[in-house]
């Protein structure tokens, strides 16, 4: 995939974020530095509706107090990103810390979406991912097969599971 792609992501996001869509951390949950590297059209955090500024303080202290879950998190999924996609790590594990499916935590428009924007920032790990599970399930469950008790596991055994087919897109 090209770099043009993942900066079309990256695009993207910012144009939900500056709708006041999705559930974003003030700054996409990015440093000083990579959001005004980013943010080229100057999005002011100002100007949106007091309810969505209200939300990204929220989400920004939520985050706050999972800091080095997030830093782990985005940690492993750079280890997996395209260097293009910078920094789409740091934003997909902030807003993984929201409390819908990433796809909806990020305003995108379906499950389906996401996976685009997988596929074109994190190709290996969409690959990893074969049986279609849910993204955040699935980078949790990852991380915990990976660590060695760094954090607490947030997914089940799938096998074993009775809702299987919640975290699973099974046709």
């Amino acid at each position: 995939m090209t770099a043009f792609a993942q900066h079309d992501w990256l695009r993207r996001l910012l144009h939900l974020y500056s709708h006041g869509e999705g559930c974003y951390p003030l700054q996409m949950g990015l440093s000083d530095t990579r959001w005004l590297a980013i943010n080229t059209h100057n999005i002011p955090l100002d100007c949106a509706p007091s309810d969505v500024v209200l939300r990204r303080k929220l989400m920004s202290e939520l985050i706050a107090s999972r800091e080095e879950e997030r830093t782990q998190l985005a940690d492993w999924l750079a280890c997996y990103m395209l260097p293009a996609a910078e920094p789409m790590h740091q934003i997909i594990a902030s807003v993984s810390l929201a409390f819908n499916h990433l796809w909806q935590d990020l305003g995108l428009s379906s499950r389906e979406e996401l996976r685009e924007l997988m596929t074109d920032c994190f190709p290996q790990l969409v690959e990893m991912n074969s049986e279609n599970m849910r993204w955040k399930k699935f980078f949790y469950r990852q991380r915990c097969l990976q660590t060695e008790g760094e954090l607490i596991c947030r997914s089940p055994s799938c096998d074993a599971c009775c809702e299987r087919q919640l975290c699973f897109d099974v046709h």
